[in-house]
This record gives structure tokens, C-alpha cells and sequence, in this order.
């Protein structure tokens, strides 16, 4: 696995085993996970993707604080039961979301197996997280280029670019939670989870009026181009609307 197995956990062969008396672990997993494929439900299994938060309740149903499970790819799980809750806020700066609730009793496999298969499709439900914002915002501003390297790493890849330039792509998702024209880099960045993440195609409207007309979402981009405000300028805008 490559990681390091948490003080509640036993390993049991490959599998991790849920081993603390009389208390439940809890995985938040959003909803919109299994609208992308990024968990699946396989009989009384779960495939997801090793990235949300979790806790750990006591009988009273006090819970440990929430934690984030780092796991960046694909596993499988086998919870004793599945609920749903609707608009729930985990912290304060994540906006509320409908979740589904993993629940795991003493005994019951947290991961089934740490030995996963590595894919490029891993890769694929990865890149598509970030691209269409499914990240939580519960992941630190500068953790956020690790999930991109151990989830390359976890399937037996490579990007072949360096870490600065995932790092540039990163600065320009995650914007001013207050003010999304402006990036989060260029904040005081004094709390590392008060950002907003955009999704990828969302972006050149936020840069400049050219930059708005020649990205993909056409019908979008030229309302933005009317309405934004930046004032900078680049050469080719005076001649498409000087």
C-alpha cells in the first residue's frame, strides 16, 4: 500500500480491518462520487476513490473529529450498512452537499485488499476530479500537487511533466474563496482550505476578455468577456474588439 496503516486498523493478510470495541468508522463519501464512477456499489462492495473524510464515532455518537482518507485511487471496501444524508456541512469552509455514509463495525474491511490493481483508468477518474472540481476542499491548498504524484505513482505511471508544472495548473484552479477572479496564491492564503476549486474549462473567463472568447464554452465566454473586469490587455484583444 505505501502508506501508513492508522493505529484503528489491523492488517488481516491484505485486507485492513476496523478494530476499535463499541465504536463505528464513517466514511462521508459525496454523493456526486457515485454519479462519476468514482464509487461503485458491487454487491455488498463499494469501489471508490480513496479521497473524502471520515471519523470515528463512540456508542454516545461522539465522534473523533474528522480526518481525510489518503488513498488516492481506486479500492475496495465492505461497509455493514449505507445511509444517506442530504446538505450536510462538514466544516465551515465546505459548502453543504449530500453524502452517503460508509459505516464499519469491529470486524468489517475498512480496505479490502491493499493491493490494488494499477490502471490508467485510475488515472483517468483522477484527472477528472480535478477537472470538474470533485476534490473536497477539506485537502490543504499545498497538499493538493501529493494526490496528483502518489495517484500517478499508485497505478504505475507517469506524467512526464514536472511537479512546477502541476503546480502551475493547481495556482490556477483554486481561486479566492471571496473573490473568484482572483487566485488563491495571491491571497495571504492564512487558512490553507479557504479556497474555492473551479473547474478547469470554467477559468479563462475569470483571466481576461480574450482569454474568455477563445476557450471552449463559446455561449459562456462571450457573455463573460462582456462583463469582466480585468483590465489587463492582450495584443490580439484590440483587433477582435478594439
Amino acid at each position: 500500500m505505501g502508506f501508513d496503516v492508522p493505529r484503528f486498523l489491523k492488517k488481516d493478510k491484505q485486507a485492513l480491518i476496523f478494530n476499535e470495541d463499541n465504536k463505528e468508522l464513517v466514511y462521508f463519501v459525496p454523493e456526486k462520487y457515485f454519479e462519476s464512477d468514482l464509487a461503485t456499489p458491487v454487491g455488498e462492495y463499494i469501489n471508490l476513490m480513496g479521497i473524502f473524510d471520515y471519523t470515528i464515532m463512540d456508542s454516545k455518537g461522539k465522534n473523533s473529529g474528522l480526518k481525510r482518507f489518503y488513498f488516492p485511487t481506486i479500492f475496495v471496501c465492505k461497509p455493514y450498512t449505507m445511509e444517506k444524508m442530504k446538505q450536510i456541512k462538514l466544516t465551515s469552509y465546505t459548502e453543504p452537499q449530500d453524502y452517503r455514509l460508509l459505516k464499519f463495525k469491529k470486524g468489517d474491511q475498512a480496505v479490502t485488499s491493499v493491493t490494488v490493481p494499477k490502471s490508467v483508468a485510475n488515472i483517468e477518474l483522477f484527472s477528472k476530479m480535478f477537472i470538474f472540481n470533485r476534490l473536497p476542499n477539506t485537502i490543504p491548498y499545498d497538499k493538493i500537487v501529493d494526490y496528483f504524484i502518489d495517484n500517478i505513482r499508485l497505478n504505475g505511471a507517469d506524467y512526464g511533466v514536472t511537479i512546477q508544472m502541476l503546480g502551475l495548473i493547481v495556482g490556477e484552479a483554486c481561486r479566492d474563496s471571496k473573490d473568484v477572479s482572483k487566485r488563491f496564491r495571491n491571497t495571504d492564503m492564512k487558512n490553507m482550505n479557504d479556497y474555492k476549486m473551479m473547474p478547469i474549462k470554467k477559468i479563462p473567463k475569470l483571466v481576461s476578455p480574450f482569454t474568455a472568447i477563445t476557450s471552449e464554452n463559446w455561449d459562456e465566454s462571450v457573455i463573460a468577456a462582456v462583463q469582466n473586469k480585468n483590465k489587463v490587455n492582450a495584443p490580439l484583444e484590440k483587433l477582435l474588439m478594439g
